[in-house]
């Protein structure tokens, strides 16, 4: 799928779009999660760990960025970046990067298991704002920029009335 990715409209100021089309919007969008918010499947006790650790760090943001539509998503996320660190112990144990088998030397499959998962880690944790740029196009790194631009503008004022 190319061009943009669509943003919630409630963290879419930005938009030119009608109040009207904009509360039209807000009012199809499901609400944040809350305290209760539950994977949608038993999670391994590293995907837990993973999972409980975000969910407090989500209830933090001033921004509702996930919903109930969203437990699918994150629980994936959850259990890519379990398999990640599970391969990675493993291979830490014995670092080969080629192992030898009855046919020849093959690449070490936990090398092979880290790569995949890493790139899964990536895709989803860009769409739950966990990477830069996902936090980027959610706008939340913007707020906390024009809030340093706001101080900044508010030392220069007090600077000149002394």
């Amino acid at each position: 799928m190319t061009g943009r990715k669509p943003t919630p409209i409630a963290l879419a100021n930005h938009l030119h779009r009608s109040n009207e089309e904009k509360d039209d919007r807000l009012s199809r969008e499901p609400s944040g999660c809350d305290a209760e918010f539950k994977p949608t499947k038993p999670l391994s006790k590293e995907a837990k760990r993973e999972w409980d650790r975000l969910i407090k760090l989500y209830l933090q943001l001033d921004q509702k960025i996930l919903n109930d539509l969203d437990a699918g998503l994150l629980t994936a996320y959850c259990e890519a970046r379990a398999r990640f660190i599970e391969a990675q112990q493993e291979y830490r144990k014995d670092p080969q990067l080629i192992v030898w088998t009855d046919k020849g030397p093959k690449e070490n499959p936990l090398i092979t298991i880290m790569d995949k998962q890493g790139q899964l880690i990536a895709k989803y944790g860009e769409q739950l704002a966990l990477s830069p740029v996902g936090r980027a196009r959610f706008g939340l790194a913007k707020s906390k920029l024009e809030n340093e631009e706001e101080d900044g503008m508010a030392a220069l004022l007090a600077r000149g009335r002394a």
